[in-house]
């Protein structure tokens, strides 16, 4: 089983420029724009930041809220946590980034983030969205 830890406050502010280096605010702006279009509830809000005991990374949105979902591109619609949707997009975002530069840490980011994915409660519902 693969443990998820969240981010202490005094760690935030170097959390995604120490893992994902010059493109973490293209990773940031991914996360939001794909929320953003993947959900009509989604209005912005306080994200967490995590690391995984596989040595993953990834944020999601502090909410209790669940979403309604619709990703157009392969016809999954659903409800989702906003932990569940958060990993999908961080996911998606990853992966772009991956195509973009090929390099091997975001590769590796988001083989673990799958993985994690894979034994998440929702894992139905993510792999149904990224698919």
């Amino acid at each position: 089983m693969i443990i998820k830890t969240l981010v202490e406050e005094k760690d935030r502010i170097d959390f995604l420029p120490k893992h994902l280096g010059n493109k973490h605010l293209k990773f940031e702006m991914l996360v939001y724009s794909l929320m953003d279009s993947f959900t009509k509830d989604y209005s912005g809000g306080f994200w967490n930041f995590w690391t995984l005991d596989n040595d993953g990374i990834f944020m999601t949105l502090d909410s209790i809220q669940s979403f309604e979902v619709i990703n157009p591109m392969n016809y999954f619609e659903d409800t989702m946590t906003a932990e569940a949707l958060s990993i999908g997009v961080n996911i998606f975002a990853l992966n772009a980034l991956m195509d973009e530069s090929c390099d091997q840490r975001i590769i590796d980011y988001f083989y673990a983030l799958r993985d994690f994915a894979a034994e998440h409660k929702e894992c139905n519902q993510i792999f149904g969205l990224i698919d």
